[in-house]
């Protein structure tokens, strides 16, 4: 990080110039990503002590880590203008004023050995006074800008020492804040008062444990009349405060709440004081990504992007293993092959949690990048057990199962009366040239190609943007034209956009994206107008297949299962029953079904639904996608599927069937 003179970081604030420092002696750090009209202070994180102070000091580190606030810069590193004290309070306190500033005692104990010396009390006086300087030259900056600025003056504060009565959560000191801000105050209590935790129970008070008497709300009011100090004290329910043993899970918890909170109460403030507004919240946050992410993003996309779990997944013997158990009159069970692995499965690990993940202060990114390394993690675990009866617990693990719900769902749907669908089979040609035409048709760079090893009649593989279709697979032409909207409609077009975005990692999955990408991939058939019955049976039978290989663990008598259970065809059942094993179990393909049903709720809701198709997403980081789009992180998808813009054509029975299904699922 660059190191600044007082009167460089001045400068750069009097020009408005976005950057990063830390002071030259390194007492505070400042981020200013963007300038904005609130800011974030962590006055106390720090634990910096001189050398030749700590040599006459009577407190070990960690005695005096017992009164600094650590990690209260971390809570709100996710938002643009932070100002963090990097120096321990027990060298010099910036809550206090500048004559007594440099203790002598504290909370009833004798700090030094021998008293200071006048020079080192000056040394410290003077890191106490460039503080507020600077201080003083960002919210003039910000006031003069915009009028009016609001602070967040973030302290924590030891609880377990209170004995007469309940320490809450979080306590807002007013007493030194003019009334006119009273609005302002009662939105900030509000906004923490419904934070939620598992970790925590929430009570959000005001002038409780702390009334708010620290000198720099004091400096910052009585010099800018039009800023608000919200003095903030949160418990120290995050870590144990008497060893320093930190709750990561309770530090992301109050990350994402503060950045919640703040945003919210922000954007109030400004609305009714300053002489700006923005039209959401997310345009309070940085428009830029920080160096850290773009490190991280390339290391992942480099490691990853040829990454396929299906091609390991997928066996290289399928024909062959399906003529022999035919030949065996369906009871001699396949013995699939698998293409070797080209990596080093515990290589490629150390590799993945390598990488600086943990280094991102953006929570909504971090939230991203942390969620692929894990889930990319569990995928190549999962194949190290290819043809092993762990490999089915690891999908369990990663995939999950169909709950009860979905099977009787599935079973419902399965129930349905078959209709006349009249049959058309195609040929290989004609099924490349209605799909290279729809390629055409939206100008995309992807390939198509023919193989006969794949359980179904079409696989797109993203890492190299092709298609690959069944070679002899006679399919259905309504079923084609289906197949082209879902292919590529939804798998094709969401890897070229992700292919037009700075942030790599939209190429290689969010976790769980199968069941958002095969979902959207489904509405696209529906959309279209080529959505058949027998399709929708077709994805209740993968769930129920799934079902029976849990508690079966058989291949003949699954095959055998589906054939008398739903009357399907052998070769029907072969494919479903091979998709559901390969692996040593796959459970991927009930996510068809849940992904369909939840895409299309939220479809059907009148919910903006474009958002998901700027590369391979996932519902659960739709918030994440919402606010990076807005912040102009990730630009909106460049094309969005034909079958949304077509009017649909009512089919009442299909409609039937998928009303009321919704409240059924999780």
């Amino acid at each position: 990080m660059l190191k600044l003179s007082i009167s460089k970081i001045i400068e750069n604030i009097e020009k408005e110039i976005e950057f990063s420092c830390v002071s030259e002696d390194n007492s505070f750090t400042l981020h200013i990503h963007e300038y904005v009209p609130y800011i974030c202070a962590a006055i106390h994180d720090g634990d910096g002590f001189r050398k030749d102070l700590d040599k006459k000091c009577l407190l070990s580190k960690e005695e005096r880590w017992y009164e600094e606030d650590p990690l209260t810069a971390e809570f709100t590193s996710s938002l643009p203008l932070r100002i963090i004290g990097n120096d321990s309070r027990y060298e010099y306190d910036l809550n206090r004023g500048p004559k007594d500033c440099v203790y002598d005692t504290a909370w009833g104990r004798k700090i030094w050995q021998k008293p200071l010396t006048k020079e080192q009390k000056e040394v410290s006086k003077a890191k106490h006074a460039n503080f507020y300087k600077v201080v003083d030259a960002l919210v003039r900056k910000l006031q003069r800008k915009y009028k009016a600025c609001v602070v967040y003056d973030i302290h924590s504060y030891n609880y377990k020492r209170i004995e007469d009565k309940v320490a809450p959560m979080f306590n807002v000191g007013t007493v030194n804040v003019n009334e006119k801000f009273r609005p302002h105050i009662k939105d900030w209590l509000q906004r923490l008062s419904v934070l939620e935790s598992d970790y925590f129970e929430n009570q959000a008070k005001e002038n409780d444990v702390f009334q708010g008497h620290g000198y720099f709300l004091k400096h910052i009011t009585k010099k800018y009349k039009n800023t608000l100090v919200l003095a903030t004290e949160v418990r120290k329910s995050y870590c144990d405060e008497l060893t320093g043993e930190i709750y990561p899970e309770v530090v992301d918890e109050l990350k994402y709440g503060f950045k919640k909170a703040i945003l919210a109460n922000a954007k109030k403030f400004i609305e009714e004081k300053a002489n700006v507004s923005y039209a959401k919240r997310a345009h309070l946050l940085a428009s830029n990504v920080e160096p850290i992410v773009k490190r991280v993003d390339s290391a992942l996309y480099n490691l990853l992007k040829s990454f396929d779990i299906l091609k390991y997944v997928n066996p290289k013997n399928l024909e062959a293993e399906k003529k022999k158990f035919f030949r065996s009159k369906f009871k001699k069970s396949p013995d699939f092959l698998y293409t070797p692995l080209s990596l080093d499965i515990n290589h490629f690990k150390r590799a993945l949690y390598e990488i600086p993940v943990e280094e991102i202060n953006d929570i909504s990114l971090r939230k991203i990048y942390m969620g692929v390394v894990e889930a990319h993690a569990d995928q190549v675990e999962l194949l190290n057990y290819r043809g092993d009866r762990k490999f089915r617990y690891l999908s369990l693990k990663y995939f999950g199962e169909p709950d009860r719900n979905e099977i009787a769902i599935s079973r419902y749907l399965l129930s349905s009366p078959d209709r006349n669908e009249s049959y058309e089979a195609s040929t290989d040609e004609m099924a490349l040239k209605e799909l290279n035409d729809e390629i055409k048709l939206y100008g995309f760079s992807g390939k198509t190609a023919l193989s006969k090893n794949i359980p179904a009649g079409a696989l797109f593989i993203p890492s190299k943007n092709q298609l690959i279709v069944k070679k002899n697979a006679k399919i259905d032409v309504n079923y084609l034209k289906a197949l082209k909207h879902h292919e590529i409609g939804v798998h094709m077009l969401t890897t070229e956009n992700a292919l037009t975005q700075d942030l790599k990692v939209l190429r290689l999955g969010m976790p769980l994206n199968t069941m958002t990408q095969e979902g959207l991939a489904i509405l696209s058939e529906y959309h279209s107008g080529h959505f058949s019955i027998e399709r929708l049976k077709e994805i209740a039978l993968r769930t129920v297949a799934i079902r029976h290989m849990l508690t079966e663990d058989d291949f003949a008598e699954t095959f055998h299962y589906l054939i008398d259970t739903f009357g399907i065809t052998e070769e029907k059942s072969f494919y479903i029953t091979t998709r559901v094993y390969r692996g040593g179990g796959f459970t991927k393909d009930y996510l068809y079904l849940r992904g369909f049903i939840q895409v299309k709720k939220l479809f059907d809701s009148g919910a903006d639904i474009t958002p998901l198709y700027v590369g391979k997403t996932s519902l659960d980081y739709l918030p994440e996608i919402n606010e990076l789009i807005d912040r102009e992180i990730i630009i909106a998808p460049k094309t969005v599927p034909r079958s949304l813009q077509m009017e649909r054509k009512k089919d009442e029975v299909i409609d039937y069937l998928l009303s009321g299904l919704y409240s059924k699922l999780l």
